[in-house]
């Protein structure tokens, strides 16, 4: 990377940072640009002009928001999926709750499910990356649980392959994410997404023929 696109990539981070805190605060559908690029260096603020050279538009920054966050969340699975030390189960309590509290930092983000439907159906591509990067790390942790007989060989197993268990795993595990956020708003909120992992952690049991438990989730 040249020390100019360094730069621009820096630059970038730092109004995503920014927004971010912003965000944090009022929520993106109650956050203008203008709030933005007054938070940046430090509340010094910064042109208009200088936010349209990194970005389109506020849409824009709200995606690289969003990708910059899972991507954080990627890196953690992609860690625990690695722990030559954990077993299936142990990895999965690990797992959860980093995607549950994925879906508490999507609801500061949107406001209101319109708001979150609208950027997943327009921005598919989002949650297609979260599968694509965990497939490698995830048919890996499947062949060493297989090799030390922490999974049964199912039929699904001999005749698919791990790496097509591993995809359908993926998706499921990308599911809690994308289907957790429907639960904004309801007050119920906290049993609603415990429920999401439940339906999951069931799928996953029957995907691998193991009887997996759902892991203890702390929802403040």
């Amino acid at each position: 990377m040249t020390d100019r696109s360094s730069l621009r990539e820096q630059r970038r981070s730092e109004f995503v940072t920014t927004a971010m805190r912003v965000f944090d605060r009022k929520g993106a559908a109650n956050t203008s640009l203008r709030d933005v690029i007054r938070a940046m260096n430090h509340g010094k603020g910064v042109g208009m002009s200088v936010f349209y050279y990194y970005f389109k538009s506020k849409d824009d920054l709200i995606d690289a928001c969003v990708r910059t966050y899972l991507a954080s969340y990627v890196d953690n699975v992609v860690d625990i999926l690695q722990n030559p030390d954990l077993s299936v189960q142990e990895a999965l309590d690990d797992i959860c709750p980093h995607l549950v509290r994925a879906i508490w930092k999507m609801d500061v983000i949107f406001a209101d499910k319109a708001n979150w439907y609208n950027y997943l159906s327009t921005n598919s591509n989002v949650m297609e990356g979260f599968v694509r990067q965990i497939i490698d790390p995830l048919s890996k942790a499947l062949d060493r649980w297989l090799d030390r007989d922490d999974l049964p060989q199912t039929q699904l197993i001999q005749t698919a392959g791990t790496r097509t268990v591993a995809w359908l795993m993926a998706d499921g595990l990308s599911s809690i994410v994308s289907n957790g956020r429907g639960a904004a708003g309801n007050p119920q909120i906290r049993e609603v997404v415990r429920q999401r992992v439940r339906e999951s952690v069931s799928f996953f049991s029957q995907l691998l023929g193991l009887p997996l438990k759902p892991p203890a989730i702390a929802l403040s």
